[in-house]
């Protein structure tokens, strides 16, 4: 019994250590800019709904000082099936956020929005091309799973 306590003792320790280092700013990784899909978007029409997302290994340290940000994997439909596009590590363009993939069901189709980057319409003037770029880590900076 005393054996008993003393291991809960140190769970609810353990388990309150980690909530207060997640409410007090704990490491995050840090994520593009995102909005709905613009007025302008265009549906493509599918046949089928995607496979679920896959789960990716992100390179990014949550310390890395050098405006990397990680923009998520997708299924991106090619005409006949979905393919996946990998996550990756991005630069931000100035004055852009970018719109998630979207699907769509009406009564008889189903659509699908493909994520883009856009110009947020709360800034004048808004650029005029929101272009993705890849980047890297910067050089020294720790992988998460180096920590």
């Amino acid at each position: 019994m005393n054996r008993t306590a003393a291991w809960l003792r140190w769970q609810t320790r353990l388990g309150l250590s980690a909530a207060l280092l997640a409410a007090c700013g704990g490491p995050h990784l840090v994520t593009v800019p995102s909005g709905p899909q613009p007025a302008t978007a265009r549906a493509v029409p599918v046949d089928f709904p995607p496979p679920p997302a896959k789960i990716e290994e992100i390179p990014l340290s949550h310390r890395a000082k050098n405006g990397c940000v990680w923009r998520d994997g997708f299924w991106d439909w090619t005409g006949r099936s979905w393919e996946w596009q990998e996550g990756r590590a991005v630069l931000v363009p100035a004055g852009c956020r970018f719109a998630q993939p979207k699907l769509e069901w009406t009564t008889d189709s189903l659509s699908f929005y493909r994520p883009a980057w856009y110009p947020d319409p709360a800034l004048a003037p808004a650029p005029k091309r929101c272009l993705e770029i890849s980047c890297l880590p910067a050089p020294g900076s720790v992988a998460p799973e180096a920590e």
